[in-house]
């Protein structure tokens, strides 16, 4: 075989790659294991970068360079941009507006090639997966490889000034630093940095250098004995065999497998099977190499898909916990989930054998001009808001005493539209209180507010507070944090704060190892904040549960009983009283948005008001038109009142039902006569709903003794 020939098997673990992906991403249930296909695109990137320098070794550095790049670039860059900017359209058209913010900046990001450069702990990676709200996600992979293309010419320059015995020992330590690198940094940053994943693109290199001199060159294939030809077919056929039933047999492995074996193990056995797959049956099949001929393509555009399906028909479509609507639930989300792959599939077919093909053939300078103004309309659309954006962020921290909802009398139902979009998009951005410290660097959301009491003034004045306040829960806390303070700021000289993110501080779901986890640390928060008052501000998910085997006792209910058990961790550090949100219904997201223009239809308070029923189950149509969900929130209510019932009078619930409840329609009413909306499309109080039950707090803050 000429060594010039396209090698058809590495489109073949091209496409076992991309496979690999697509199921851990649309099944990742099934597929716990597929991330590793990522893993493999390191290794056979590897190989192609190895391969293309060496065909250049002899020209000098600048051409080296010069060709490297040109070739690279061409390559990545038109389809990545044209990708992006597609998708940014569709944020602004189709996705919720509760998701501009945060994929404006993702998309930012995404164009300097930064995705895997998280800023804060919020934005990992296997969080936006569940998640699915990101748009960018998946371009993290492509940030590590490009940070490698400006690594990569001096890594092999050095090496090929070197005689062969010292090159290979460079390779290996340069391998093992950093394989050593990714062992001993966090979880974060040896699957997001460059450096954390230079052994892997070295793999690949190392399995181009090898495979040139033992096997592929036509002169050494013509000259070995027909039967030392025959010896090594077989070996080679039994050694690819063993490797690639070891790799299947870890992808579709049903469980959730350690990654520090399986990532080592995994990129090793790609590496190595490139040394023996050429011509492999398996490995060259039209099925597999084509799959490899779209991949980049499929890569590209999936996830987008993947997410506009998960944001539409995963369980958040529904409210959470509607345990009546699993069964049709689960079968409709595979079916979506199918559809979006088999989307995804003809999508990448469209642009691999139009676009992609097209802009390959033509020339550079081309290229160049193309991937110029395609770079300069992702900026300009990413950031078309940017200065409106910005304008209303100082607004917003500029107000930081009351009316966070910046609505008054005289504003009409257009006002309302305007407003409820406004609150949907910026989300928990609007209420972000500035000065948080944080406590400790074990503890990144653990933090202390202490600027408004430390200054000199206040405390001649007298107007420092004399307690310990501490606030913890979900993203409730978050969502009314900046309230909170406000009303209790003159009776505090510190307000701590711990909110995390879809995890409750009274029970966690067995089968959810991160809440589990995060009930200890919700204890260690409140021993270590060992506060006069604390509140607890939760979104219930658990805590709404049906009882164990539908018996209402709850001595018998385990929700019931963890709850019991994480009080009691709880109360010998709060010195004087806890205050526990209670259950109220939640919204049913999507129709959030739905709200003014229903009223402008002409409905009525009751009709845009009306509680889904399981009894509806089958009527989706009309279950898609109501604002309140059927989530089992009684449920919530019966559990806290029994615990709080047994905590005596160091507890006390916050109820917000009666502010929130019509008398004359009898049911719960989310927004006022105008439209305007009580909640956002993420579940959370928008500005005009903290402000609606903010008597609360004032009444509470200020009976503080």
């Amino acid at each position: 075989m000429s060594s010039s020939k396209k090698r058809l098997d590495l489109q073949g673990i091209r496409g076992f790659a991309i496979i690999s992906v697509l199921l851990f991403h649309f099944f990742p249930n099934q597929f716990p294991n597929g991330y590793l296909g990522v893993d493999q695109f390191f290794v056979l990137s590897g190989f192609l970068m190895c391969m293309l320098l060496t065909k250049t070794e002899n020209l000098s550095i600048f051409s080296i360079l010069t060709i490297f790049y040109s070739r690279r670039f061409k390559r990545i860059l038109p389809l990545y941009l044209l990708i992006i900017f597609i998708t940014v359209i569709a944020l602004y058209s189709i996705y919720p507006s509760t998701s501009i913010i945060l994929n404006q900046s993702s998309a930012n990001k995404a164009l300097l090639f930064l995705s895997n450069r998280a800023q804060t702990g919020d934005e990992d990676y296997y969080k936006k997966l569940s998640v699915a709200m990101d748009l960018f996600t998946h371009t993290w992979s492509l940030s590590v490889e490009i940070q490698f293309y400006f690594i990569v010419p001096f890594i092999f320059l050095i090496g090929n000034s070197l005689d062969t015995s010292t090159k290979s020992v460079y390779y290996i330590i340069l391998g093992i630093i950093s394989f050593s690198y990714s062992t001993i940094s966090s979880q974060h940053v040896a699957f997001n940095s460059v450096f954390a994943r230079i052994w892997q693109f070295l793999i690949g290199m190392i399995a181009f250098m090898i495979s040139t001199p033992f096997g592929y060159s036509s002169e050494l294939i013509n000259s070995k004995e027909d039967g030392e030809e025959d010896n090594m077919n077989v070996s080679d056929t039994l050694s690819k065999f063993l490797l690639m039933i070891s790799m299947l047999i870890i992808l579709v492995y049903p469980d959730v497998l350690p990654s520090s074996i399986t990532r080592p193990l995994f990129t090793l056995f790609t590496g190595i099977l490139m040394l023996f797959s050429i011509d492999d049956l398996f490995l060259c099949n039209r099925f597999l190499t084509y799959f490899g001929d779209i991949s980049y393509s499929l890569y590209l555009i999936h996830w987008p898909v993947y997410a506009f399906v998960k944001l539409n028909y995963g369980e958040e479509y529904y409210g959470w916990n509607f345990y009546f609507l699993r069964l049709q639930n689960k079968s409709r989300k595979i079916s979506a989930l199918s559809t979006g792959l088999l989307l995804s599939i003809l999508l990448a077919i469209l642009f691999f054998e139009t676009y992609e093909k097209w802009y390959l053939s033509i020339s550079n300078i081309n290229v160049s001009a193309l991937i110029i103004v395609l770079f300069i309309l992702n900026v300009t659309l990413v950031n078309k808001d940017a200065a409106q954006d910005q304008f209303f962020m100082r607004q917003i921290s500029s107000n930081s005493t009351f009316k966070m909802d910046g609505v008054y009398e005289n504003m009409t139902i257009e006002d309302a539209e305007r407003m409820n979009n406004i609150w949907n998009k910026y989300d928990l951005l609007m209420m972000i209180e500035p000065g948080c410290i944080k406590r400790t660097p074990n503890h990144n959301r653990w933090c202390d507010f202490k600027s408004h009491v430390n200054d000199i003034k206040q405390v001649v004045e007298g107007e420092n507070g004399e307690f310990k306040i501490a606030l913890f829960g979900n993203s409730y806390t978050m969502n009314h944090h900046k309230m909170v303070i406000q009303e209790c700021r003159k009776q505090a000289f510190n307000i701590s704060m711990y909110s995390e993110k879809g995890c409750e501080p009274l029970a966690a779901d067995p089968e959810d190892p991160n809440c589990v986890e995060k009930l200890n640390e919700f204890v260690e928060y409140i021993k270590d904040s060992n506060p006069d008052y604390a509140f607890m501000f939760t979104r219930f998910f658990i805590i709404n549960e049906p009882f164990s085997n539908n018996n209402t006792d709850l001595e018998k209910d385990r929700t019931y009983l963890e709850m019991r058990k994480q009080l009691k961790q709880f109360l010998p550090f709060i010195k004087k009283k806890l205050y526990i949100l209670d259950s109220i219904p939640r919204v049913i997201a999507n129709n959030v948005d739905t709200i003014v223009k229903n009223l402008k239809s002409g409905k009525t308070i009751e009709e845009i008001s009306v509680r889904f029923q399981p009894s509806e189950v089958l009527q989706t149509l009309h279950f898609q038109k109501t604002l309140i969900g059927s989530d089992g929130y009684e449920r919530g209510r019966i559990r806290h009142s029994a615990l709080v019932k047994e905590c005596g009078n160091k507890c006390e619930l916050i109820d917000y039902l009666p502010l929130f409840w019509n008398k004359t329609i009898n049911m719960v009413q989310y927004f006022d006569e105008r439209g305007f909306s009580y909640f956002n499309s993420l579940y959370h109080l928008s500005p005009h709903g903290i402000e609606h039950v903010r008597p609360i707090y004032n009444k509470i803050c200020s009976s503080l003794e």
